[in-house]
């Protein structure tokens, strides 16, 4: 089901950005065990993919495009 943002409440924006970061963060774990296991760990090579993700996110938090959970809080008014 399809909504706009403005439609939602705060408690519903804060769970679907919470359910995004989990679901990343479970594809970045399950991607990082898949390239470990039955590997030496100095071996072990990331998928391409995935490092260019992680690669992006390093990036962009040193260049200062993140944002701290305070910050962004006191964005969406809370």
């Amino acid at each position: 089901m399809e909504r706009d943002l403005d439609t939602l409440s705060v408690k519903e924006f804060e769970e679907l950005i919470e359910h995004v970061i989990d679901r990343r963060l479970e594809v970045w774990l399950t991607q990082l065990m898949d390239a470990l296991i039955g590997q030496d760990e100095q071996d072990a090579e990331l998928r391409p993919e995935f490092a260019d993700s992680l690669k992006r996110s390093l990036d962009q938090v040193q260049s200062g495009e993140g944002i701290n959970l305070t910050a962004f809080r006191e964005q969406i008014g809370r």
